[in-house]
Formats: C-alpha cells, sequence, structure tokens
C-alpha cells in the first residue's frame, strides 16, 4: 500500500464468535483493510458506528436482541456507511437480503458454512473485493431508500402465450437488485420481447429476487428453468451457480442451463446469456449493461452490435460501481447511454423500433 494511504476501516457485526474471527483473519489479511472493531448485535453495531465511523460494516441479518435489517435502517438513515450484509443461505435469510439491498445495503455475501476450509480461498478474494468496491460507493447511494413500490401481482393480466420474436438481455451486478427494482415496474405488460436478466447472485437467493421482481411488475418474472421457452411479455433470471443460455429448438428459442466453468469469477455471467441471444435473435437483440464490478457483459454487448441489435449502458452517474457499464461503452458498440430513470423507456423504444423493422440503435427519442 502507498506511503501515508489510509486503511479502509471494517466493522465486522455478528453474533457468532466463530464467524467474527473468520472475518477478522480474511479482512486483516489484506493490507489495505483493517477491522477496527466489532460487534454482536444490531444495538451494538450502531454504538460502534457512533463512536468509530468506519469506511465499511459487514453486517449479518439473523442477530439477537436488533436484527441486520433494523440495525441497517437505523445507520443509514444517521449514519450512511457502505454496508455489505452477511446473509444465511435459508429462505429467510434470501428474502432479507433482497430487503437490505432495497433498503440501501452495497452488496451481500452468503454466510459460510461449517466447512469454510474448503472454499476459504475463493470466499477470501470475494470479501475482499467487495469491501474495497463498496468503500468507494458515492455517498449519493448510501442514503436510506424509502422503498416504496407497490405490489401489482393482482393488476397483471393473463395473456396468452406467445414465443418471443425479440428479446432484452440484460447484465446486473453490484448494485443491481436495487437498479432492477426501479426499472421493471416500468415495462408494459404489452412487451412485445421475452426479457433475459443476469444478475449476479449465488444459488439460493435469484428465486427470492425474481419473485420480488415479479410482485412490483406487470410482466411474468421467474427464475429460468431448463427448457423455459423465450415468451413476449416475460422475464427471465438466471439461476445462482448457472449459466444461462438460448438455443433454437423446433424453431423456438428455448432456455438451457449449464455449470461450465465461471467466467469472469462468476456464475451465471451475462456474457454467454447475451451472445446465444445474439446468435437467436439476430438484430431483434436489445442489450443492456447496468451497474457492477468488472466487465462482464462487455463482450456479449459486441456480439449484439455486430448483428444488428440495439444497445445499452446505464451512465456513471447513477451507477452505484460503474466497472460493467464502463466496459460495455469502451467496446465503442453502445448506442445509448442512459441515467437509470430512463433505462425502460430506452429499452421500451428499442422494442418497438425493432418490430417496426429497425435496428442499429440511433435515433430513439429518449435523450
Amino acid at each position: 500500500m502507498p506511503l501515508g494511504r489510509k486503511k479502509i476501516r471494517v466493522l465486522v457485526v455478528d453474533d457468532s464468535a466463530f464467524m467474527r474471527k473468520i472475518l477478522r483473519d480474511i479482512i486483516n489479511s489484506d493490507p489495505e483493510l483493517e477491522v477496527c472493531c466489532e460487534a454482536r448485535d444490531g444495538i451494538e453495531a450502531i454504538e460502534m458506528v457512533k463512536i468509530h465511523r468506519p469506511d465499511v460494516i459487514t453486517l449479518d441479518v439473523e442477530m439477537p436482541r436488533m436484527n441486520g435489517l433494523d440495525a441497517l435502517r437505523y445507520i443509514m438513515k444517521k449514519y450512511p456507511t457502505p454496508v455489505i450484509m452477511i446473509s444465511a443461505l435459508t429462505q429467510e435469510g434470501a428474502d432479507a437480503t433482497i430487503k437490505a439491498l432495497e433498503y440501501g445495503a452495497i452488496d451481500f455475501i452468503p454466510k459460510p458454512s461449517s466447512s469454510i476450509s474448503i472454499n476459504m480461498k475463493e470466499m477470501k478474494d470475494e470479501i475482499i473485493a467487495k469491501i474495497k468496491e463498496a468503500a468507494k460507493v458515492p455517498r449519493r447511494f448510501l442514503e436510506l431508500k424509502r422503498v416504496r413500490l407497490l405490489r401489482i401481482q393482482k393488476a397483471k393480466k393473463v395473456r396468452p402465450s406467445v414465443v418471443a420474436k425479440n428479446v432484452v438481455a440484460i447484465a446486473a451486478s453490484t448494485g443491481g437488485p436495487q437498479s432492477l427494482l426501479k426499472v421493471f415496474p416500468k415495462f408494459p405488460d404489452n412487451l412485445k420481447a421475452g426479457i433475459l436478466l443476469v444478475q449476479h447472485m449465488p444459488p439460493g437467493f435469484t428465486k427470492s429476487f425474481a419473485k420480488r421482481l415479479d410482485s412490483v411488475s406487470k410482466i411474468d418474472v421467474k427464475e429460468a428453468e431448463e427448457g423455459d421457452v423465450v415468451e413476449e411479455g416475460k422475464a427471465y433470471v438466471a439461476p445462482g451457480d448457472f449459466h444461462m443460455e438460448v438455443t433454437l429448438r423446433n424453431g423456438k428459442p428455448v432456455i438451457t442451463l449449464n455449470k461450465k466453468p465461471k467466467i469472469h469469477g462468476v456464475r451465471p455471467a451475462a456474457d454467454p446469456m447475451m451472445i446465444t441471444a445474439a446468435q437467436v435473435f439476430g438484430r431483434k437483440t436489445v442489450g443492456v449493461v447496468m451497474t457492477g464490478m468488472g466487465r462482464d457483459g462487455a463482450q456479449g454487448i459486441v456480439e449484439i452490435k455486430k448483428r444488428g441489435g440495439i444497445t445499452i449502458a446505464q451512465d456513471k452517474q447513477t451507477s452505484i460501481i460503474f466497472g460493467m457499464p464502463k466496459a460495455a461503452i469502451e467496446t465503442g458498440m453502445v448506442d445509448y447511454v442512459v441515467p437509470l430513470d430512463k433505462i425502460a423507456d430506452t429499452i421500451v423504444e428499442a422494442v418497438q423500433k425493432i418490430v417496426r423493422g429497425g435496428g442499429y440503435g440511433r435515433p430513439l427519442s429518449v435523450s
């Protein structure tokens, strides 16, 4: 670490002494990081934040006295700080984690099992990388999110199944869940395209996230399954730990899942989904890269553009982490760079343009 550069100070919050030790050892092993303080529950966490003002917090979800969600709400309101949730691999843990991301947590890490030594190296690298990225997040993303997403499931229209002729391929990572929850409610129920979404998440969390998106969307959203036919007005979320691809089967676009090696260190990765979508749908593909660390989706954007599709990237100002959109933009193959609140409108207009027989992006009316 360069001389004079301060270490990133981390507060570790967990009711398990074993987990606190694991996290402390991992964090302190990196020369740019240090654990400045620890807490056993949400009440202690709030006290530690008041006293020490850490740069980043790792926050357990399930704790006695005050749980992680309640502590997060208080901290984000009074002492906005980048928070990474440590989430149990249970349905309750997954649901709570999705809520935490809506409330302003930057990211999450699944709590390891007792056989932690098996995947210690991989987990160590992930924790260190996420803490360093969280420390860079601009303060404007750290206020408590006033979540007013209406559940509109009852208002959904029952529509006949129509095989999609057009597709929207979306890539997102860090910051994606809270951003996508603002995009999906804006899609009309008569969208003339299927949607394929890769959101970097481990197993157990993608189903909960798909249900949350479905509850706020006029279109149907589900976790993708092997053999799903891509249909208009439906969105398919890649399941954790599976790459999602598209193939033609009996003339229909069909989703296939596989456990091929990780790409960019992740599975699911967006590139194989976007590349195969472009191969199947050609110029009737809209590619979208949203907030996230790394460069997943950039290769997919190139392939979509080569085949005459329309490409979109989220702008820097509204991206919690600008890594993925930046990598996509740097390919020179992105048609539109737009803020978060314009992404849905740009997608809808792009699909309308494709339906009318247009292609190659410009010009749309969305600025």
